[in-house]
Protein backbone atom coordinates (compact mmCIF):
# COMPACT_ATOMS: atom_id res chain seq x y z
CA UNK A 1 0.00 0.00 0.00
CA UNK A 2 1.65 3.12 -0.92
CA UNK A 3 1.97 6.33 0.94
CA UNK A 4 -1.28 8.00 -0.69
CA UNK A 5 -3.31 5.18 0.26
CA UNK A 6 -2.55 4.99 3.76
CA UNK A 7 -3.78 8.87 3.92
CA UNK A 8 -6.49 8.38 1.43
CA UNK A 9 -5.84 11.12 -1.16
CA UNK A 10 -4.46 11.56 -4.31
CA UNK A 11 -0.73 12.03 -4.91
CA UNK A 12 -0.16 15.78 -4.34
CA UNK A 13 2.34 18.57 -3.90
CA UNK A 14 -0.25 20.46 -1.45
CA UNK A 15 0.68 20.18 2.20
CA UNK A 16 -1.97 21.29 3.38
CA UNK A 17 -3.89 18.69 1.63
CA UNK A 18 -1.75 16.08 3.04
CA UNK A 19 -2.18 17.55 6.84
CA UNK A 20 -6.12 16.99 6.59
CA UNK A 21 -6.18 13.83 4.93
CA UNK A 22 -3.67 12.91 8.17
CA UNK A 23 -6.08 14.83 10.84
CA UNK A 24 -9.15 12.25 9.24
CA UNK A 25 -7.14 9.55 9.42
CA UNK A 26 -6.06 9.86 13.06
CA UNK A 27 -9.45 9.93 14.41
CA UNK A 28 -9.95 6.42 12.74
CA UNK A 29 -6.33 4.90 13.85
CA UNK A 30 -5.32 6.52 17.31
CA UNK A 31 -1.83 4.77 18.97
CA UNK A 32 -3.73 3.11 22.06
CA UNK A 33 -6.23 1.45 19.88
CA UNK A 34 -4.34 0.55 16.28
CA UNK A 35 -0.54 1.00 17.09
CA UNK A 36 0.45 -0.24 14.00
CA UNK A 37 -1.88 1.36 11.97
CA UNK A 38 -1.20 4.69 13.25
CA UNK A 39 2.42 3.55 12.84
CA UNK A 40 2.20 3.48 8.94
CA UNK A 41 -0.08 6.44 8.96
CA UNK A 42 2.29 8.65 10.97
CA UNK A 43 5.28 7.51 8.25
CA UNK A 44 3.49 7.68 5.48
CA UNK A 45 2.42 11.79 6.38
CA UNK A 46 6.16 12.42 6.99
CA UNK A 47 7.22 10.42 3.99
CA UNK A 48 4.39 12.56 1.62
CA UNK A 49 5.66 16.14 3.73
CA UNK A 50 8.97 14.80 2.45
CA UNK A 51 7.87 14.43 -1.13
CA UNK A 52 5.82 17.90 -0.59
CA UNK A 53 8.95 20.04 -0.07
CA UNK A 54 11.74 18.35 -2.62
CA UNK A 55 8.78 18.44 -5.27
CA UNK A 56 8.38 22.47 -5.02
CA UNK A 57 12.19 22.61 -4.63
CA UNK A 58 12.82 20.21 -7.56
CA UNK A 59 10.34 22.65 -9.69
CA UNK A 60 11.90 25.75 -8.41
CA UNK A 61 15.39 24.33 -9.88
CA UNK A 62 13.98 22.88 -13.21
CA UNK A 63 12.34 26.45 -13.72
CA UNK A 64 15.73 28.62 -12.73
CA UNK A 65 17.64 25.76 -14.82
CA UNK A 66 15.45 25.98 -17.96
CA UNK A 67 15.87 30.09 -17.32
CA UNK A 68 19.09 29.87 -17.68
CA UNK A 69 19.95 27.21 -20.34
CA UNK A 70 17.63 29.41 -22.36
CA UNK A 71 20.05 32.31 -22.46
CA UNK A 72 23.67 30.23 -22.89
CA UNK A 73 24.83 29.89 -26.39
CA UNK A 74 26.16 26.66 -26.95
CA UNK A 75 29.84 26.70 -28.21
CA UNK A 76 30.76 23.56 -29.21
CA UNK A 77 34.52 23.71 -29.63
CA UNK A 78 35.07 25.55 -26.27
CA UNK A 79 32.62 23.15 -24.18
CA UNK A 80 34.64 20.36 -25.73
CA UNK A 81 38.59 21.46 -24.43
CA UNK A 82 36.35 22.15 -20.99
CA UNK A 83 35.45 18.76 -20.63
CA UNK A 84 39.05 17.58 -21.55
CA UNK A 85 40.43 19.83 -18.51
CA UNK A 86 37.95 18.49 -16.01
CA UNK A 87 38.94 14.79 -17.04
CA UNK A 88 42.55 15.64 -16.53
CA UNK A 89 41.86 17.25 -12.86
CA UNK A 90 39.76 13.75 -11.95
CA UNK A 91 43.15 11.76 -13.07
CA UNK A 92 45.09 14.28 -10.72
CA UNK A 93 43.36 13.94 -7.76
CA UNK A 94 42.99 10.18 -8.07
CA UNK A 95 46.80 9.80 -7.72
CA UNK A 96 47.02 12.32 -4.56
CA UNK A 97 44.44 9.98 -2.66
CA UNK A 98 46.66 6.74 -3.75
CA UNK A 99 49.66 8.51 -2.19
CA UNK A 100 47.90 9.35 0.64
CA UNK A 101 46.57 5.79 1.60
CA UNK A 102 50.41 4.48 0.45
CA UNK A 103 52.06 6.61 3.87
CA UNK A 104 52.55 5.09 6.87
CA UNK A 105 49.77 5.68 9.58
CA UNK A 106 50.49 8.80 11.66
CA UNK A 107 49.91 8.15 15.66
CA UNK A 108 49.62 11.35 17.83
CA UNK A 109 50.60 11.16 21.65
CA UNK A 110 50.51 13.20 24.32
CA UNK A 111 54.21 15.16 25.03
CA UNK A 112 56.05 13.98 27.32
CA UNK A 113 53.79 10.55 26.98
CA UNK A 114 54.14 7.02 25.47
CA UNK A 115 50.30 7.41 25.32
CA UNK A 116 48.95 7.19 22.33
CA UNK A 117 45.70 10.43 21.94
CA UNK A 118 43.79 7.97 20.30
CA UNK A 119 43.51 5.57 23.11
CA UNK A 120 41.12 7.93 25.45
CA UNK A 121 38.72 8.54 22.82
CA UNK A 122 35.46 6.53 23.84
CA UNK A 123 33.80 4.22 21.59
CA UNK A 124 30.30 4.47 20.45
CA UNK A 125 29.12 1.74 23.07
CA UNK A 126 30.58 3.67 25.64
CA UNK A 127 28.42 6.70 24.70
CA UNK A 128 25.97 7.62 27.50
CA UNK A 129 22.55 6.79 27.48
CA UNK A 130 20.08 9.90 28.45
CA UNK A 131 17.97 9.13 30.83
CA UNK A 132 14.10 10.13 30.80
CA UNK A 133 13.46 11.82 33.97
CA UNK A 134 10.23 10.74 34.12
CA UNK A 135 8.17 7.39 33.44
CA UNK A 136 4.63 6.45 32.05
CA UNK A 137 2.86 5.16 34.68
CA UNK A 138 3.55 8.38 36.71
CA UNK A 139 2.28 10.29 34.45
CA UNK A 140 -1.02 8.28 34.09
CA UNK A 141 -1.05 8.57 38.09
CA UNK A 142 -0.73 12.72 37.40
CA UNK A 143 -3.25 12.97 35.15
CA UNK A 144 -6.21 10.94 37.20
CA UNK A 145 -4.72 13.07 40.17
CA UNK A 146 -6.69 15.99 38.49
CA UNK A 147 -9.66 14.57 38.13
CA UNK A 148 -9.57 13.52 41.89
CA UNK A 149 -7.53 16.55 43.58
CA UNK A 150 -6.66 19.22 41.01
CA UNK A 151 -4.59 21.81 43.89
CA UNK A 152 -2.70 18.84 44.73
CA UNK A 153 -2.01 17.92 41.08
CA UNK A 154 -1.10 21.11 40.24
CA UNK A 155 1.86 21.15 42.94
CA UNK A 156 2.92 18.00 41.51
CA UNK A 157 3.09 18.76 38.16
CA UNK A 158 4.99 22.01 38.86
CA UNK A 159 7.33 20.03 40.39
CA UNK A 160 7.90 16.94 37.45
CA UNK A 161 8.11 19.70 35.08
CA UNK A 162 10.74 21.76 36.81
CA UNK A 163 12.45 18.23 37.06
CA UNK A 164 12.20 17.41 33.53
CA UNK A 165 13.28 20.82 31.92
CA UNK A 166 16.54 20.51 33.68
CA UNK A 167 17.05 17.14 33.25
CA UNK A 168 15.76 16.42 29.76
CA UNK A 169 16.66 17.94 26.64
CA UNK A 170 14.16 19.30 23.89
CA UNK A 171 13.17 16.31 22.71
CA UNK A 172 12.68 14.95 25.99
CA UNK A 173 10.56 18.17 26.87
CA UNK A 174 8.68 17.63 23.66
CA UNK A 175 7.35 13.72 24.09
CA UNK A 176 6.94 14.92 27.79
CA UNK A 177 4.35 17.13 26.53
CA UNK A 178 2.60 14.68 24.19
CA UNK A 179 2.47 11.78 26.67
CA UNK A 180 1.01 13.88 29.42
CA UNK A 181 -1.57 15.48 26.86
CA UNK A 182 -2.13 12.16 25.69
CA UNK A 183 -2.70 10.50 29.14
CA UNK A 184 -5.51 13.41 30.17
CA UNK A 185 -7.28 12.55 26.89
CA UNK A 186 -7.80 9.10 28.17
CA UNK A 187 -9.75 10.78 31.88
CA UNK A 188 -12.89 10.45 32.36
CA UNK A 189 -14.41 13.48 33.65
CA UNK A 190 -11.88 15.95 32.21
CA UNK A 191 -13.38 19.51 32.24
CA UNK A 192 -12.67 22.42 30.46
CA UNK A 193 -10.78 23.93 33.20
CA UNK A 194 -8.13 21.71 33.66
CA UNK A 195 -6.79 21.45 30.22
CA UNK A 196 -7.04 25.25 30.67
CA UNK A 197 -4.82 25.06 33.81
CA UNK A 198 -2.60 22.71 32.55
CA UNK A 199 -2.15 24.77 29.40
CA UNK A 200 -1.11 27.48 31.28
CA UNK A 201 1.12 26.36 33.54
CA UNK A 202 2.86 24.29 30.55
CA UNK A 203 2.83 26.81 28.08
CA UNK A 204 0.77 24.24 25.24
CA UNK A 205 -1.19 27.85 23.83
CA UNK A 206 -4.18 25.61 22.17
CA UNK A 207 -6.06 28.48 21.72
CA UNK A 208 -3.56 29.34 18.94
CA UNK A 209 -3.67 28.93 15.83
CA UNK A 210 -0.46 27.18 15.21
CA UNK A 211 -0.31 25.21 18.46
CA UNK A 212 0.35 21.59 16.61
CA UNK A 213 4.23 22.85 17.29
CA UNK A 214 3.63 21.76 20.52
CA UNK A 215 0.40 19.36 20.79
CA UNK A 216 -0.72 17.26 17.97
CA UNK A 217 -3.81 17.29 16.31
CA UNK A 218 -5.25 14.58 17.12
CA UNK A 219 -4.01 14.63 20.30
CA UNK A 220 -6.39 17.84 20.71
CA UNK A 221 -8.72 15.78 18.79
CA UNK A 222 -8.46 13.69 21.77
CA UNK A 223 -8.82 16.15 24.71
CA UNK A 224 -12.28 17.64 22.95
CA UNK A 225 -13.64 14.28 22.29
CA UNK A 226 -13.01 13.84 26.41
CA UNK A 227 -14.22 17.03 27.13
CA UNK A 228 -17.13 16.42 24.99
CA UNK A 229 -17.74 12.52 26.26
CA UNK A 230 -17.67 14.41 29.88
CA UNK A 231 -20.35 17.03 29.30
CA UNK A 232 -22.54 14.21 27.76
CA UNK A 233 -22.26 12.46 30.84
CA UNK A 234 -22.93 15.00 33.03
CA UNK A 235 -25.96 15.88 31.45
CA UNK A 236 -27.36 12.44 31.45
CA UNK A 237 -26.48 12.64 35.41
CA UNK A 238 -28.72 15.84 35.90
CA UNK A 239 -31.33 13.79 34.25
CA UNK A 240 -31.33 11.37 37.00
CA UNK A 241 -30.90 14.10 39.41
CA UNK A 242 -34.00 15.78 38.01
CA UNK A 243 -36.06 12.40 38.26
CA UNK A 244 -35.45 11.53 41.79
CA UNK A 245 -35.81 15.81 43.22
CA UNK A 246 -37.33 17.81 40.69
CA UNK A 247 -40.81 18.98 40.76
CA UNK A 248 -43.36 16.80 40.24
CA UNK A 249 -44.07 17.14 36.79
CA UNK A 250 -40.60 17.37 35.72
CA UNK A 251 -39.21 14.30 37.90
CA UNK A 252 -42.26 12.27 36.61
CA UNK A 253 -41.21 13.52 32.86
CA UNK A 254 -37.78 12.68 33.60
CA UNK A 255 -38.45 9.36 35.23
CA UNK A 256 -40.40 8.28 32.02
CA UNK A 257 -37.53 9.21 29.42
CA UNK A 258 -35.16 7.43 31.68
CA UNK A 259 -36.67 4.25 32.27
CA UNK A 260 -36.64 0.91 30.33
CA UNK A 261 -40.47 0.08 29.88
CA UNK A 262 -41.36 -0.88 26.30
CA UNK A 263 -44.69 0.77 26.82
CA UNK A 264 -46.08 4.03 27.74
CA UNK A 265 -48.90 3.74 30.97
CA UNK A 266 -52.10 5.40 30.37
CA UNK A 267 -51.36 7.65 33.27
CA UNK A 268 -49.14 9.34 31.05
CA UNK A 269 -52.18 11.55 29.44
CA UNK A 270 -53.67 12.23 33.09
CA UNK A 271 -51.46 14.17 34.55
CA UNK A 272 -51.76 17.71 33.61
CA UNK A 273 -49.42 19.43 31.03
CA UNK A 274 -46.90 16.34 31.58
CA UNK A 275 -47.04 15.24 27.65
CA UNK A 276 -45.65 18.96 27.01
CA UNK A 277 -43.25 18.95 29.27
CA UNK A 278 -41.54 15.52 28.02
CA UNK A 279 -41.75 17.19 24.74
CA UNK A 280 -39.93 20.19 25.91
CA UNK A 281 -36.98 18.36 27.62
CA UNK A 282 -36.50 16.11 24.89
CA UNK A 283 -36.21 19.46 22.39
CA UNK A 284 -33.89 21.04 24.71
CA UNK A 285 -31.44 18.77 25.79
CA UNK A 286 -31.29 16.59 22.21
CA UNK A 287 -30.54 20.11 20.55
CA UNK A 288 -27.43 20.35 22.73
CA UNK A 289 -26.47 17.06 23.37
CA UNK A 290 -27.20 14.74 20.56
CA UNK A 291 -25.77 11.78 22.13
CA UNK A 292 -28.51 11.51 24.68
CA UNK A 293 -31.08 10.66 22.49
CA UNK A 294 -29.88 7.15 22.38
CA UNK A 295 -30.05 6.85 26.04
CA UNK A 296 -33.89 7.97 26.41
CA UNK A 297 -36.88 5.45 26.10
CA UNK A 298 -37.51 4.77 22.34
CA UNK A 299 -41.24 4.54 22.88
CA UNK A 300 -41.48 7.59 24.72
CA UNK A 301 -40.08 8.87 21.95
CA UNK A 302 -42.36 7.49 19.68
CA UNK A 303 -45.20 8.27 21.66
CA UNK A 304 -44.40 12.14 21.44
CA UNK A 305 -44.54 11.96 18.13
CA UNK A 306 -47.82 11.44 17.89
CA UNK A 307 -50.64 13.98 18.70
CA UNK A 308 -52.77 12.73 21.46
CA UNK A 309 -55.66 13.32 24.06
CA UNK A 310 -54.63 14.12 27.41
CA UNK A 311 -55.12 16.46 30.61
CA UNK A 312 -53.89 20.11 30.45
CA UNK A 313 -54.80 23.14 32.48
CA UNK A 314 -56.11 24.59 29.69
CA UNK A 315 -58.89 22.11 29.00
CA UNK A 316 -59.57 22.19 32.79
CA UNK A 317 -60.00 25.80 32.57
CA UNK A 318 -61.97 26.17 29.94
CA UNK A 319 -64.14 23.05 31.10
CA UNK A 320 -64.51 24.85 34.19
CA UNK A 321 -65.52 28.45 32.82
CA UNK A 322 -67.77 27.18 30.15
CA UNK A 323 -69.69 24.10 32.48
CA UNK A 324 -70.27 26.76 34.80
CA UNK A 325 -71.76 29.29 32.67
CA UNK A 326 -73.91 27.58 30.69
CA UNK A 327 -74.68 25.15 33.99
CA UNK A 328 -76.04 28.55 35.46
CA UNK A 329 -78.07 29.52 31.96
CA UNK A 330 -79.71 26.09 31.55
CA UNK A 331 -81.09 26.66 34.78
CA UNK A 332 -82.99 29.94 33.56
CA UNK A 333 -86.92 29.33 32.59
CA UNK A 334 -86.25 31.33 29.33
CA UNK A 335 -84.13 28.91 28.05
CA UNK A 336 -84.42 25.07 26.86
CA UNK A 337 -82.71 22.11 28.17
CA UNK A 338 -81.88 20.60 24.86
CA UNK A 339 -80.70 24.20 23.24
CA UNK A 340 -77.71 23.96 26.10
CA UNK A 341 -77.03 20.80 25.30
CA UNK A 342 -76.60 21.08 21.82
CA UNK A 343 -74.45 24.20 22.33
CA UNK A 344 -72.18 22.18 25.33
CA UNK A 345 -71.69 19.41 22.62
CA UNK A 346 -70.78 21.79 19.70
CA UNK A 347 -67.76 23.39 22.71
CA UNK A 348 -66.62 20.60 23.10
CA UNK A 349 -66.17 19.50 19.55
CA UNK A 350 -64.51 22.51 19.07
CA UNK A 351 -62.24 22.25 21.96
CA UNK A 352 -61.16 18.88 22.08
CA UNK A 353 -61.96 16.47 19.24
CA UNK A 354 -61.84 18.87 16.09
CA UNK A 355 -58.28 19.17 15.22
CA UNK A 356 -57.38 14.94 16.44
CA UNK A 357 -60.04 13.87 14.05
CA UNK A 358 -58.59 15.48 11.44
CA UNK A 359 -54.95 14.45 12.19
CA UNK A 360 -56.98 11.06 12.00
CA UNK A 361 -58.32 10.99 9.10
CA UNK A 362 -54.75 12.53 7.56
CA UNK A 363 -52.60 9.36 8.74
CA UNK A 364 -55.16 7.03 7.20
CA UNK A 365 -57.09 7.86 4.61
CA UNK A 366 -56.59 10.81 2.08
CA UNK A 367 -60.12 10.65 0.04
CA UNK A 368 -61.81 10.35 4.02
CA UNK A 369 -59.10 13.95 5.34
CA UNK A 370 -60.73 15.82 2.29
CA UNK A 371 -64.40 14.64 2.86
CA UNK A 372 -64.14 15.60 6.25
CA UNK A 373 -62.62 18.74 5.49
CA UNK A 374 -65.05 19.71 3.43
CA UNK A 375 -68.10 18.71 5.93
CA UNK A 376 -66.07 20.69 8.57
CA UNK A 377 -66.16 23.24 6.70
CA UNK A 378 -69.48 24.03 5.85
CA UNK A 379 -70.67 22.78 9.62
CA UNK A 380 -68.40 25.26 11.19
CA UNK A 381 -69.35 27.88 8.66
CA UNK A 382 -73.05 27.56 9.25
CA UNK A 383 -72.85 27.62 13.34
CA UNK A 384 -70.33 30.59 12.83
CA UNK A 385 -73.37 32.11 10.43
CA UNK A 386 -75.96 31.54 13.25
CA UNK A 387 -73.72 32.72 15.97
CA UNK A 388 -72.97 36.07 14.28
CA UNK A 389 -76.20 36.94 12.69
CA UNK A 390 -78.38 36.19 15.95
CA UNK A 391 -75.51 38.64 17.66
CA UNK A 392 -75.51 41.35 15.39
CA UNK A 393 -79.53 40.90 15.60
CA UNK A 394 -78.99 41.45 19.06
CA UNK A 395 -76.65 44.18 19.05
CA UNK A 396 -79.08 45.71 16.54
CA UNK A 397 -82.14 45.96 19.29
CA UNK A 398 -79.80 47.56 21.62
CA UNK A 399 -78.34 49.56 19.53
CA UNK A 400 -82.05 51.26 18.30
CA UNK A 401 -82.93 51.42 21.87
CA UNK A 402 -79.80 53.14 23.17
CA UNK A 403 -80.50 55.99 25.22
CA UNK A 404 -77.36 58.16 27.19
CA UNK A 405 -77.35 56.87 30.61
CA UNK A 406 -75.17 54.16 32.29
CA UNK A 407 -76.77 50.88 31.34
CA UNK A 408 -77.13 51.70 27.75
CA UNK A 409 -72.89 52.57 27.68
CA UNK A 410 -72.72 49.40 29.65
CA UNK A 411 -74.45 47.39 26.70
CA UNK A 412 -72.65 49.85 23.86
CA UNK A 413 -69.09 48.69 25.78
CA UNK A 414 -70.21 44.72 25.74
CA UNK A 415 -70.99 45.63 21.85
CA UNK A 416 -67.91 46.86 20.80
CA UNK A 417 -65.90 44.27 23.11
CA UNK A 418 -67.50 41.32 21.28
CA UNK A 419 -66.83 42.71 17.91
CA UNK A 420 -63.49 42.97 18.95
CA UNK A 421 -63.66 39.31 19.88
CA UNK A 422 -64.88 38.53 16.88
CA UNK A 423 -62.14 40.39 15.00
CA UNK A 424 -59.50 38.88 17.25
CA UNK A 425 -60.77 35.41 16.48
CA UNK A 426 -60.63 35.17 12.47
CA UNK A 427 -57.74 33.28 11.50
CA UNK A 428 -55.72 35.28 9.19
CA UNK A 429 -52.68 32.79 8.54
CA UNK A 430 -54.62 29.65 7.83
CA UNK A 431 -55.72 28.15 4.83
CA UNK A 432 -59.66 28.71 3.97
CA UNK A 433 -61.23 25.60 4.78
CA UNK A 434 -60.12 25.57 8.34
CA UNK A 435 -61.10 29.64 8.89
CA UNK A 436 -64.52 28.75 10.55
CA UNK A 437 -63.58 26.04 12.18
CA UNK A 438 -60.01 27.82 13.97
CA UNK A 439 -62.56 30.83 14.45
CA UNK A 440 -64.80 28.94 16.98
CA UNK A 441 -61.96 27.35 18.42
CA UNK A 442 -60.54 30.68 18.91
CA UNK A 443 -63.37 32.36 20.17
CA UNK A 444 -64.26 29.09 23.10
CA UNK A 445 -60.21 29.76 24.04
CA UNK A 446 -60.34 33.56 24.71
CA UNK A 447 -61.07 33.14 28.27
CA UNK A 448 -57.45 31.33 28.82
CA UNK A 449 -55.88 33.16 25.98
CA UNK A 450 -56.62 36.37 28.25
CA UNK A 451 -54.96 35.03 31.40
CA UNK A 452 -51.71 34.20 29.14
CA UNK A 453 -51.66 38.15 28.34
CA UNK A 454 -51.89 39.22 31.13
CA UNK A 455 -49.19 36.19 32.23
CA UNK A 456 -51.69 35.25 35.39
CA UNK A 457 -51.48 38.18 36.85
CA UNK A 458 -54.23 39.38 39.51
CA UNK A 459 -55.18 41.67 37.29
CA UNK A 460 -56.03 39.43 34.58
CA UNK A 461 -58.75 38.47 37.26
CA UNK A 462 -60.35 41.36 36.97
CA UNK A 463 -60.95 41.06 33.33
CA UNK A 464 -61.43 37.22 33.14
CA UNK A 465 -64.84 38.52 35.51
CA UNK A 466 -65.75 41.12 33.00
CA UNK A 467 -65.01 38.56 30.04
CA UNK A 468 -67.62 36.24 31.77
CA UNK A 469 -70.56 38.87 32.51
CA UNK A 470 -70.34 39.36 28.41
CA UNK A 471 -70.23 35.90 27.85
CA UNK A 472 -72.86 35.13 30.06
CA UNK A 473 -74.71 37.67 28.63
CA UNK A 474 -74.40 36.89 24.79
CA UNK A 475 -74.63 33.53 25.60
CA UNK A 476 -77.76 33.71 27.20
CA UNK A 477 -79.68 36.46 24.73
CA UNK A 478 -78.59 33.63 21.68
CA UNK A 479 -79.82 30.36 24.21
CA UNK A 480 -83.01 32.44 24.46
CA UNK A 481 -83.25 33.71 21.28
CA UNK A 482 -83.38 29.88 19.55
CA UNK A 483 -85.33 28.72 22.61
CA UNK A 484 -88.31 30.88 22.07
CA UNK A 485 -87.63 30.49 17.68
CA UNK A 486 -88.71 26.79 17.93
CA UNK A 487 -91.06 26.80 20.50
CA UNK A 488 -92.71 29.37 17.79
CA UNK A 489 -91.92 27.09 15.01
Amino acid sequence: MSIWQTLGIEQTNDEKEIRRAYARQVKKYRPDSHPEEYQQLREAFEEAKRYAAYAIDDESIADEYAKEQANIDIDVPHLESLLYQESVNEDAVNDDEQQLLEQPEIRMTYPFSDRLLDDDQPSVNELPVVEIPYTQELIDWLAKLFIIDEKAAKRELVELWENVSQKGSLQTQQRFHQDFAWALSAQEGLTEAIVEHVSSLLGWRLDEYNSEQIIPFYIQNALTEQLRQTEVARAWKQCQVDAVHGDYVVAESMRILTSQSEKVSFKVRLIPELIPQIEQQVSQLTNEYPELKEKFNPAVLSFIKQRRIALNWRGIFLCVFWGLLLNVIGAKPDVSVGITLAVTVVMIYYLFFSDYIMFWFHARSKKGFTLFLMSDFLISLGVLAIFVITFFGIARELIVGLNIGPAQGAQAMVIFILMGLLWYAWPRDQPALRRPSMMMYRLLVSPWSLLQWFKFSWFSLVWLVVLYIICYKTMFEILAFYTEFFKVG
